[in-house]
């Protein structure tokens, strides 16, 4: 593991203006003027009134300059800009937020920051409710990570709820429900754990910040936050998506496969703040396509399953591909287990990691399907018990991810 590298100057001044109470790090560029007109609303977050006049943040976005790199403004806030890493301008895709997140808290380390708080460059988390929210529970009770709760509607998120939530859930032995987040806030002991870039056969993993924190055994708990970031509406190829997202999990657990089978269960995450109103869902989503491209693809992926699922999966999937649409239902069972034996395949290679991941796809669109129709007439409330459910299942089917993945030849 590897640490961030700053250029001398700004070193210098990180070093001449160090510490700091707070570094909150924007991840990407930004509007400059935009961020100088909402800083002042960083000030005052600590709770004791005299604490609060002599409190010193950092606010620090990515950006080039030849000039200062680190500025005063009228306020006393330091006003930072750290360089912008490989492959960051727009952010879009998660390897790029997960670039600048990384730097963010290389920053605050280097600051010797009590605590650092990194958001969404939409500034979407920049206000003061939201700021106290993260980084009271860090900077004045002690908890090492503060996760969201993003207001979802039941059709938001679904890779995050069907896999990568449920997944962290069960390995890690946290009961998080957004682990891939673009706003957190993370403690002094976390920063530099946080801020390691991986090296070896993983190019350069995301950051999964509740999965790094679980590991280490640190305190997490979430924010009921009423911020929501709009997804990028195009040039997104939801195959592109699941290979990021769903292969970044895989790699994590692979590289961490001696700490999360430790893990027997889950423990629950305190919540600060009032949940938000929810989110109801404008259009129904028509499930029918779905369920055409899984069938289409339980014949022309067939061979490619069977070398990645065991027999009793393929019969299960053959015996779905053959019900009317409006009868398909996947079991939660089957699905956690299907997820569990791809990350098996993800690791072992015998397929290509391209391949292995391209065949989830149409599974992954069968679940969805399934849990459209399901909940076609659900609350949200509903829905959200119903996501607590399958996160459930995939606890209690951990131990066949642990039988499968210590060995892996072992007939099921």
């Amino acid at each position: 593991m590897a640490g961030i590298e700053f250029p001398a100057e700004l070193q210098k001044r990180i070093e001449e203006t160090a510490p700091v109470d707070l570094v909150v790090g924007v991840t990407g560029a930004v509007d400059v003027e935009a961020l100088r007109a909402r800083v002042t609303q960083v000030q005052g977050l600590l709770l004791d009134g005299a604490n609060a006049q002599s409190a010193k943040i950092a606010v620090a976005y990515a950006g080039m300059t030849d000039a200062d790199p680190v500025t005063v403004m009228e306020d006393g806030t330091l006003l930072a800009m750290y360089p912008i890493p490989p492959g960051v301008g727009v952010v879009n895709l998660w390897r790029d937020v997960s670039n600048a997140q990384r730097s963010v808290l290389g920053l605050a380390a280097a600051w010797q920051a009590r605590a650092c708080m990194v958001m969404h460059s939409d500034l979407g988390a920049m206000d003061r409710e939201t700021l106290r929210l993260f980084a009271e529970p860090v900077l004045t009770g002690g908890v090492d990570l503060m996760m969201p709760m993003y207001p979802a509607g039941k059709y938001d998120g679904l890779i995050n709820k069907s896999m990568l939530a449920p997944t962290s859930r069960a390995l890690y032995g946290r009961r998080v429900r957004w682990p891939l987040a673009a706003d957190f806030c993370a403690g002094a002991k976390m920063l530099g754990k946080l801020a390691e870039i991986p090296r070896g056969p993983i190019e350069i993993g995301l950051l999964w910040p509740s999965n790094v924190v679980a590991t280490c055994g640190g305190q997490i708990n979430q924010a009921a936050t009423k911020v929501r970031h709009a997804a990028p509406a195009e040039g997104l190829d939801l195959n592109e998506v699941l290979r990021e997202l769903v292969g970044s999990l895989f790699e994590e657990a692979e590289a961490n496969a001696a700490l999360w089978q430790r893990a027997r269960v889950s423990q629950p995450a305190t919540r600060y703040g009032e949940p938000c109103p929810p989110v109801e869902d404008e259009e129904p989503v028509d499930p029918r396509p779905m369920v055409e491209s899984f069938v289409i693809a339980s014949g022309n992926l067939e061979e490619v399953w069977r070398l990645v699922l065991p027999p009793a999966t393929v019969l299960e999937l053959k015996r779905l591909a053959r019900l009317e649409p409006e009868e398909f239902r996947m079991p939660d069972a089957l699905w956690a287990r299907i997820v569990y034996d791809f990350a098996l395949a993800h690791r072992m290679r015998r397929v290509s990691r391209t391949h292995v991941l391209g065949a989830l796809l149409p599974l992954y669109l069968g679940w969805v399907a399934s849990y459209v129709q399901e909940l076609a007439h659900a609350t949200p409330q509903e829905a959200d018990r119903r996501v607590d459910q399958l996160a459930k299942v995939f606890e209690e089917q951990k131990p066949y991810f642990v039988s499968r993945w210590r060995w892996p030849e072992r007939a099921v």
